[in-house]
């Protein structure tokens, strides 16, 4: 959709995860942290899916590749690629951006199991199970979000 002011139903759904799971976070703590990493995790195993169809993805590298150019566009990160090689994939969004999905300060654990959604990402697109280093998070109160994945 070309007119900003129209969100693609993926985005409106991807906000209301994002909602949901800040609510049952706030209601109920770290017992629904599973079930929010694995609705999250799903997600990234479909997306991945169709990201398959739309781009060449043969290795760790060309995930994330084709996960940075999603993730970018969709959120309107501004951020700053650190590095993209066949062992790491390491940005930092823009410095007093929000985070992406609205947790607000609501802690790493949460950071944690919602940014689960690149780990099945990269599961579905190249069939690697990566490794998540959250940096720094906008949950926790830093100026930015900085997270590295490595493949296992």
């Amino acid at each position: 959709m070309s007119d900003k002011t129209q969100k693609s139903p993926f985005v409106i759904t991807y906000q209301a995860l994002s909602r949901m799971s800040l609510r049952c976070y706030e209601t109920f703590g770290s017992q629904a942290l599973p079930s929010i990493r694995e609705a999250w995790y799903g997600m990234g195993l479909e997306l991945g899916e169709r990201l398959k169809t739309k781009r060449e993805i043969k290795n760790f590298k060309s995930a994330a590749e084709a996960i940075n150019a999603l993730s970018f566009k969709l959120d309107d990160l501004g951020g700053e690629l650190l590095q993209l090689s066949d062992n790491a994939y390491h940005f930092r969004t823009k410095v007093g951006q929000p985070c992406a999905v609205g947790l607000g300060d609501a802690g790493k654990p949460i950071c944690e199991a919602v940014m689960s959604v690149n780990q099945g990402q990269f599961k579905s697109t190249c069939g690697i199970d990566v490794d998540m280093e959250i940096v720094q998070s906008r949950a926790t109160g830093a100026d930015c979000c900085e997270v590295i994945f490595r493949p296992r």
